[in-house]
C-alpha cells in the first residue's frame, strides 16, 4: 500500500514536470520562430522608429495646448 502511494506520488511528480518542461519547450520555440521572422527583416543603415519618443511628444503638445487654452480663458 505505501509503495503504491509513493509510486503514484512519482508519477504525478513526472507528469507536472514534463507539463513545465513542454511548456517552456514551447515558449522557447516560439521565441525562436520570432526572432528568425525579425532577423531578417534588420537594416542597419535605416534609423529605427522611436515610437515612444513620438507618443511622448505628441502628448506633450496636447497638455501645452490644453494648458495655453486654460490660461487664455482666465485672462479673458
Amino acid at each position: 500500500m505505501v509503495i503504491k502511494m509513493e509510486n503514484s506520488k512519482r508519477i504525478r511528480a513526472n507528469k507536472v514536470k514534463t507539463r513545465a518542461n513542454s511548456k517552456k519547450s514551447e515558449i522557447l520555440e516560439n521565441i525562436l520562430e520570432e526572432y528568425c521572422l525579425k532577423r531578417n527583416s534588420f537594416n542597419p543603415t535605416h534609423p529605427s522608429p522611436n515610437i515612444f519618443i513620438g507618443k511622448l511628444q505628441v502628448r506633450m503638445k496636447q497638455y501645452y495646448n490644453n494648458l495655453y487654452k486654460d490660461i487664455n480663458c482666465f485672462t479673458e
